[in-house]
This record gives structure tokens, sequence and C-alpha cells, in this order.
């Protein structure tokens, strides 16, 4: 037995212990770590209030390997790949599976998936887009009157394009099969898994609205007795463990040419959205070139249209030409919400199925002079950029994995709202997505719904480089929370200094959209929130939910640290990372 195989039947044997968190910290009793060792990357001082926040934990330290979500049942099935010798790809396979498991109000074989992969033999980022098109029969002429696409039901619903997409990052980069990726997941839906106490929250918190849109039969699966779960309850799906497993065995093909594709087509055109096989022999997830721009001598890379990761492009673009460091809290904030406010108003008025014009606008819109012009539009007052249409709602699991060999997976997966459209597909047990409701309803639009369009996508996975390699893999979750949670993680740790946890751990705001208004933690100093509200902000509910974020930072030895793996995983949800 080799050194390296002993080491992993060590880790194996030890799993439950190493998921323990440590205990409560304050997030600046330490001077800020950064690549000299002793002052943030940017060389400005820390600016931060010693005392304006304490941490949940303490970051997770690896040397080679890691695997991170927001489920600890969902990261440990991405460790045992990694530690069974599998490479980063196997374990975010398996993380997926297991995710539209555990998290079956936010992701699942009925919704869509983001992808960017970091190849190491290659030494290049491939994106992969796996998000469906509306049905055959969608139509705005087959919608009520009215501002927005249904938020529920049959026509909420676009074709599945997760499973695509993870059996094309299976053939391309996997190194084991699905049936054996996939096993933790069908055995987890059979025999039963204890809900965690977020995702239970979650749950409960929506389930007096389910009724109001979910079907008798995905209302008698969610809410048997008429009542959510409570956390540690054991939860069981058979008939998705049933799918699951046919899946795994028979690919691509066993999900969009045979009994799940009818019992999806079945539901939908028998709600009122004509649907046919070939809408499933139709979809096929995309390789591409993912779209970068500069921040703090960093790439930060986003897919390309039909995502809207160009907001994190641009805002950060944006940002770029400030320094952030020397600014008060309020007017750091200010700048923050300003650049994304221009950014989600460019997305909402350009971003949908992409073509060359709309792929010309953004290229433009990511040049040093479209940056500019940009930046020049923020002043001191804040900006009325309010979009109706750009209020995405629903929410996301993210996952990522980094193998010894360097590759790295940064993956997204969703069925868009919680609990999606409440439609389950015949007795597949897939709950279907309602990411159709993300089309504008408004002809003319770039994100106009018409049968076979992608919608303008929420999810977004990222991934910053520095010279030509990863040094960040991060998401945050929650709708438009994804762009923001990227942005602010990657300011705290690159403007102020903090490490992965402390980033991800901190208070946060979101910009809403569809009313302008910006909704603060309730831990943000009353002094900022007096400043902004100076400034012309309108200032919303502190308790809604400003999205769950994940970062993981490569660190290659400099200033001493490294070269290792260092993780944060946000308080706000039940997640862990682990790693060897």
């Amino acid at each position: 037995m080799t050194s390296t195989d002993q080491s992993r039947r060590l880790l194996l044997a030890s799993l439950p212990v190493a998921i323990a968190a440590a205990g409560i910290r304050n997030a600046w009793s330490a001077a800020p770590l950064a690549e000299d060792g002793a002052k943030p990357s940017n060389g400005a001082p820390p600016t931060a209030d010693p005392e304006a926040f304490l941490d949940r934990r303490s970051p997770v330290f690896t040397r080679r390997c890691m695997a991170s979500s927001s489920s600890p049942m969902v990261t440990q099935v991405g460790f045992r790949v990694l530690a069974e010798g599998g490479n980063a790809c196997d374990a975010a396979l398996a993380m997926a599976a297991m995710m539209g498991v555990v998290e079956p109000m936010m992701s699942g074989l009925g919704g869509d998936t983001m992808v960017i992969v970091w190849s190491a033999k290659d030494r290049k980022a491939y994106g992969l887009n796996g998000s469906g098109a509306a049905p055959s029969g969608a139509s705005l002429d087959r919608i009520p009157a009215g501002p927005f696409v249904p938020e529920h039901g049959p026509m909420s619903v676009t074709i599945p394009g997760a499973v695509d997409g993870w059996c094309a990052l299976n053939e391309r980069f996997g190194s084991k099969p699905l049936a054996t990726l996939w096993e933790p997941a069908i055995a987890a839906a059979r025999d039963g898994y204890p809900i965690g106490e977020s995702i239970a929250g979650v749950w409960n918190l929506f389930a007096p609205a389910l009724p109001k849109f979910a079907s008798p039969e995905l209302l008698a699966l969610l809410l048997p007795g008429g009542k959510g779960p409570v956390p540690g309850q054991l939860i069981r799906f058979p008939a998705l463990a049933n799918t699951l497993e046919r899946v795994a065995k028979g690919g691509r093909e066993a999900f969009y040419a045979g009994s799940v594709a009818r019992a999806i087509a079945d539901t939908l055109t028998t709600g009122g959205v004509p649907t046919t096989m070939d809408d499933f022999a139709r979809q096929r997830a995309q390789w591409v070139e993912p779209l970068s721009a500069g921040f703090r001598g960093r790439d930060v890379l986003q897919l390309p249209p039909n995502s809207q990761g160009v907001v994190t492009l641009q805002a950060l673009g944006i940002l770029d030409g400030f320094d952030l460091a020397k600014m008060s809290p309020a007017d750091r904030m200010h700048h923050e919400i300003e650049a994304l406010r221009i950014a989600f108003a460019f997305a909402i008025d350009t971003v949908g199925e992409p073509d060359d014009a709309m792929m010309a606008k953004l290229r433009t819109a990511l040049t040093p002079a479209g940056l500019a012009e940009a930046r020049a539009r923020i002043g001191a007052r804040a900006l009325p950029l309010g979009r109706a249409q750009g209020g995405n709602s629903g929410d996301t699991s993210y996952m990522c994995a980094i193998d010894a060999e360097g590759n790295a997976v940064s993956l997204m997966s969703s069925i868009s709202g919680v609990f999606g459209s409440g439609l389950l597909a015949g007795d597949t047990g897939i709950i279907l997505n309602n990411r159709a409701a993300q089309f504008a309803a408004k002809r003319g639009s770039p994100n106009a719904l018409a049968a076979g369009k992608r919608p303008r996508h929420t999810i977004l996975p990222g991934m910053v480089m520095k010279d030509g390699t990863p040094e960040f893999l991060l998401g945050c979750v929650g709708a438009n929370n994804h762009p923001q949670g990227q942005l602010q993680s990657l300011v705290n740790v690159l403007d102020l200094g903090m490490n992965p946890q402390q980033a991800v751990d901190a208070p946060r705001f979101r910009v809403v959209m569809t009313n302008d208004e910006i909704e603060l933690d309730a831990d943000v100093p009353e002094d900022v929130k007096r400043d902004l509200v100076a400034r012309g902000h309108q200032l919303g509910d502190p308790k809604d939910f400003k999205g769950a974020a994940q970062m993981v930072r490569l660190h290659r030895g400099e200033g001493g640290v490294g070269p290792c793996l260092e993780s944060g995983v946000d308080h706000r949800l039940d997640g862990v990372a682990l790693g060897w």
C-alpha cells in the first residue's frame, strides 16, 4: 500500500471528526492574511472596525484537495470521491446528484447547471452551459396579460438542462462512471437522509405557500400530514431514487429519449404547453469560452449569455478604478451598490439568448473605455436604475472541488424558484423547474419568452485567475444575489484583507432591482445606514436573505502561506468544506 493510499484510508476513517467546526472568533483578531504576510494584497492598510463582526468559524486549510458545498452530506460525498482517487469533476458530479436529493427545493434533475472547469493538463478554463430552452409550445400568446411570465405551473417550465450538462462534463473530464458516482445520492433518496437545519428552515418557510401553487402529488411528497420536516427528520424520495438509478446507468439517453422525457412532456402538454420529444432531443449543453474582466490584477471568469455573468464582470471592472480600501465603510458600500445597479441595468436591457450583436455589446461594455464610461456615472447620490423585469427570484445550489493534480470545478445547479414550478413529472420523482419565469413578458426584449429560447440566467459559478491559473473558486446562491455576493466577497479579500471565511461571513447588502431598495444585514452599523439614506438609498427589510456564499483560495506559497487550499463556507446555510 502506498503512503497516499494509507493517507486516504485514515482520512476516510476520521471523516466524522473532520466535519467539526471551529468556535467563534473575532474577524480582525489578527493581522489580515495577504500575499506578503503583512498587509492586504492591494497594499492598503485594513480599514474595517476590529469589532465590526464575528466570523462563525475558522477557515479550512488543506494541502492537496478540497470539496465544498452548502450541505455536510454533499461535501462528504465529494470528499470521499477525492479520497478514493477521483478527480475534481468526479467529485463535483457526485455532489451535484446528492445536492438534488438533500436540497430538493433548490436543485435537482428537473433544473439546470452551469460550470467552470480548470483543466490542469490543458492549463485552460472551460465553460459549460447546461441551461434548458422553452418548449415548442411556449409563447407570449399563451400567458395571461401582465408584466411577468407566470411564476409557477406548466408555463413556467423550461426543458431541464442539468442532466445533459452533467453527462457532458462526465464524458469530457470525468474518470469514473455516473453509475458509481451517483450511488450515494441513490441510496440517500431510497433509504432516507436526515434533513439539515437551514434546509428544514427554508422548507417550512415556504410550506404555507406550497398549497397555492404545488400539485397535489408534490404536496403529498413534501408536506406529509400537512407539515414540513423538522431538523434531523428522515426524508425519502423512492421515485427519485429509481430515476437517478436509471439515468446513472443509461446516461443522457435515459433522460432525454425515454420514459423520463415522456413524463415531463406529458405533464407540460396536459397543463396547456404543448411539448414534444423533439424538444428533449434538441437539448444540448454547450461548451463555451468564459468571459473575463480584470480586478486587482486578477482575471475574473464568468459564463457568457444567456448567463448574466456580465453583471459580476462589469461591476468589478467599474470598481477596479476606485481605491475601495481607503474609503469609509458607507462610501465603499455606496460605490459597490452603484456599480451593481449599473451592471444589472445593462444585463436586463441586453442579455438573453446570445447573438453576435449582443456579444458585441457585452465586449464593448467590458473594454477599458466602456468601464470608464460606466464608472463616471457614479456620483455622491444614488442612481434610480430599477428594472421590474430584472427582479429574478429563486434559489440555487453551489459546490466546488479541487483535486491533487490541480483540476478545479466551480458548479451550480438550480430549479430556479423554491420548489420550482410546483409540478412533479409523472412518477419520476422529478420536481420541474420554473426557469421560464425569468423570461421577459415584454415583446421586443432580448429576453422575451419564445419557443426554443433560453432565458437570461441567474446561476453564476465563479473562478478568479492569477498569472494564468486559478486563485479563487467562489459562488453565492440566491437569484440576483449571485453577482452581489461574489463582488462583496472579492472586495472583502482583495481590498480589506479578509480570509475566505471572514469574507463570506461578513455582513452583506442586497440590491433589489424591482424597487431600488437596498437590503442590509441587521448588523451593519447604524452610522453606515444613516449615511446611505442621506445619499438617497432606500433601505428595505434587513431580514431578507442576502444569499449564502462559498470561497476557496488556492495559495501558491507566497509570503510563507502554502502552497495550500483555504476555504470559507457561509454561516447562512449548513455548509462545510473538507479536504486532505
